[in-house]
């Protein structure tokens, strides 16, 4: 019986060396990104810009980057609109509006 207690017990203080190094590297890598995030908000320049013309950049560069997934997007909601589904829809062209 006392070989299952010394196993027991070394089970024990080996379940809480590992729980105590779990928890010292958790707070390692909190303390590491704030650092980082500190020393980057230090060497970043605040830029001052309107609201709308970052949201606009934005919308711009999605437009550009996959014209299909637009193309996909209008072609639901006309479905949607039109109570049938995208399959009997064929988008021909497409023109913006302004």
């Amino acid at each position: 019986m006392s070989a299952f207690l010394a196993g027991l017990n070394t089970f024990a203080i080996g379940v809480c060396i590992v729980f105590l190094a779990l928890v010292l590297l958790i707070l390692l890598i909190k303390i590491s990104g704030q650092l980082i995030e500190k020393f980057d908000n230090k060497n970043k320049k605040p830029e001052v810009k309107n609201e709308a013309v970052a949201i606009a950049e934005k919308v711009e560069t999605v437009v550009e980057d996959d014209e299909y997934e637009i193309v996909a997007a209008i072609t639901a909601v006309i479905a949607l609109s039109l109570g049938t589904t995208t399959d009997k829809l064929v988008v021909k062209s497409l023109r913006r509006v302004r």
